[in-house]
């Protein structure tokens, strides 16, 4: 555990088991992505990586199922 300097994202999510997901950046530096179930600490690399790949599948998905975007 370190010290938070930013919560750079949450969102909360009603009725379901998974109650928010957060994402945070701690000294070190380290990247927090956590809820109430799981946390999961990496890097700035490994963050960078996961994010790319993130992005990557929304895109495909968006593709896929023809969502409509803003």
């Amino acid at each position: 555990m370190g010290i938070i300097q930013k919560q750079l994202s949450k969102i909360d999510f009603k009725d379901q088991k998974c109650e928010f997901f957060e994402v945070e950046l701690n000294d070190g530096p380290i990247i927090h992505l956590q809820n109430n179930s799981f946390r999961i600490e990496m890097n700035p690399e490994e963050f960078r990586q996961f994010a790319i790949n993130i992005v990557n599948s929304a895109n495909k998905m968006i593709e896929y199922k023809n969502i409509k975007t803003l």
